[in-house]
Parts: C-alpha cells; structure tokens; sequence
C-alpha cells in the first residue's frame, strides 16, 4: 500500500464527502520557512566559530 492511497480515499462526514487534505503554496511556503530559519543560524553560528 502507498502511502498517498490513504490520503486519497474520500471520507464520509456528516453525510457529505470531505475532500482529501492537499498542502496549499501558504503552507509550504510556512513548511519551508520553519525549517531554513533555524539551519541558517546554526550554521551561522559555527562558521563564526570556526574562526
């Protein structure tokens, strides 16, 4: 089984279809953001000290 099946298969509730999650260009763009902001001050901080 993938793993993007699960995602894939439409879920009932309260009667109506909910349509499958998908990540907006917001929530990447979040995503990416959360993640390069702490790698850009570690390694910051040790080529500062590194010399």
């Amino acid at each position: 089984m993938m793993v993007n099946e699960t995602m894939k298969n439409q879920h009932k509730i309260m009667g109506h279809h909910a349509p499958a999650p998908r990540m907006t260009k917001a929530a990447a763009f979040l995503v990416a953001t959360a993640l390069s902001v702490p790698v850009f001050i570690l390694l910051n901080c040790i080529a500062w000290l590194m010399g």
